[in-house]
């Protein structure tokens, strides 16, 4: 196990020789957010509409991957929220690696000066790390810990696995954030009244991470001091956690304050055609997103439409066979107009790139029906990618589409400076 803590820079650290900087709520310069601290804070709104905490969250998930040797770094971490405007922020990161067990999880927690906020973040799966992959393979169901109207459900065991790791070492650093301590168990005393707001967060692996606890939070009883600050759970790139039945009560089910915190407060960003949130595919078993669903769409002409409505109607022939010996005789006719919706999709889409919240459950991004969407289709669209005369072919999933940079990019507000300062 690793636990290492950092104090994040201040805005002069961060700008040697230049002038001091404007915090007021009119800058335009640096930090990127000067009320950052305050947004967070109110969070009465999610997604908040000015798009600021979906852009953050984003980038403090992007840079969760930061590091060597398999190794987390919290100073790059802070040094990037200080960037956004969390100055002197503390960043303290719990690591655990066990690689007969396909365990390789970071947990970031990073709070702000006067302790009012504080973001765990869950880092994703590292691409060069074979341990981090085999733990997203490992998809043999086991029973979640806590209970939805007296009934168990079960989940990727790859997954829990990971939330698990840190569990108790998150949960006992975000007690001492209720408290108004430091999340820096070297520092002493108490200020302010406490934690008031918790996010949790993460891409990819560290999405599916971020929901798992966000399920655990809403629904473990002896949590409920700390899930009362949660304003909510941002996910980027997330793959599915579990069955249908775990996506209904999701759904249906109240925190102990009586809101619907996974269904109105767990927000699901897909970028484009990321093939991630389509997995694990269909043939390892039945899987179902739950939450709110934003979809990024890039522009593409009539014509890249319609070829990829083609490409969709290939993807549901290919589904059609197995689909036909699933599903009872009675609900074949529904079956075929989600398949014919699903296919059409593309040709409803603005010319204009940007996101949309998916309102319709039967356009919800669909579990992967086949294994040629990962081995083919995927890989395929990755390196199309790489070309430009290829780059617009319109493939159904794509690899490239799931690097952490694609979501902090689409999810910038417009005019604002990124991370290092520039205008995007």
């Amino acid at each position: 196990m690793r636990d290492e803590y950092v104090v994040g820079p201040d805005f002069a650290e961060l700008r040697p020789f230049k002038q001091a900087v404007d915090k007021g709520p009119e800058s335009t310069g640096f930090p990127v957010y000067p009320d950052l601290v305050e947004r967070l804070v109110d969070g009465a709104e999610q997604p908040d509409p000015d798009g600021v905490i979906p852009h953050v969250l984003a980038t403090c998930s992007a840079y969760a991957y930061a590091g060597f040797a398999q190794r987390g770094a919290p100073d790059t971490v802070a040094t990037m929220m200080a960037r956004l405007g969390l100055e002197r922020n503390r960043c303290r990161v719990f690591e655990l690696r066990v690689d007969a067990l396909y365990i390789a999880s970071a947990a970031y927690l990073v709070q702000d000066e006067d302790r009012r906020v504080v973001i765990l973040c869950y880092r994703g799966t590292q691409p060069e790390d074979i341990i981090s992959i085999l733990t997203d393979a490992d998809v043999r169901p086991e029973t979640l810990s806590v209970e939805f109207d007296g009934r168990r459900h079960q989940v990727h065991a790859g997954f829990y696995r990971t939330m698990r790791a840190t569990r108790h070492l998150v949960m006992g650093a975000l007690e001492r954030a209720l408290r108004g301590e430091s999340v820096n168990p070297d520092e002493q005393g108490v200020r302010g009244e406490g934690m008031q707001a918790l996010y949790v967060t993460g891409h990819s692996l560290g999405g599916a991470t971020a929901a798992l606890m966000g399920v655990v939070l809403a629904h473990e009883p002896r949590y409920r001091a700390v899930a009362e600050k949660l304003r909510a759970v941002y996910t980027f790139g997330q793959p599915m956690l579990g069955g249908p039945d775990l996506a209904r009560a999701c759904r249906t089910a109240v925190d102990g304050r009586g809101v619907h915190v996974l269904r109105d407060r767990l927000l699901r960003y897909i970028y484009d055609r990321d093939v991630v949130p389509a997995l694990p595919p269909r043939p390892v078993g039945p899987y179902a997103p739950f939450g709110r669903e934003f979809h990024y769409r890039t522009a593409r002409s009539p014509l890249d439409g319609a070829l990829a409505a083609l490409g969709n109607a290939g993807v549901e022939a290919a589904a059609l066979p197995g689909r036909l010996l699933r599903a009872p005789l009675r609900s074949l006719p529904e079956h075929a107009v989600r398949a014919a919706e699903r296919v059409l999709a593309p040709l409803r889409y603005a010319p204009e790139s940007g996101w949309h919240e998916v309102h319709e459950p039967g356009l919800h991004y669909p579990q992967m029906d086949t294994l040629a969407g990962l081995a083919v289709v995927a890989p395929l669209a990755f390196f199309a990618a790489r070309l430009a005369l290829t780059r617009t072919v319109p493939f159904a999933y794509s690899f490239d589409d799931h690097g952490p940079g694609h979501y902090v990019n689409a999810l910038a507000p417009a005019g604002v400076l990124s991370e290092y300062g520039d205008v995007r």
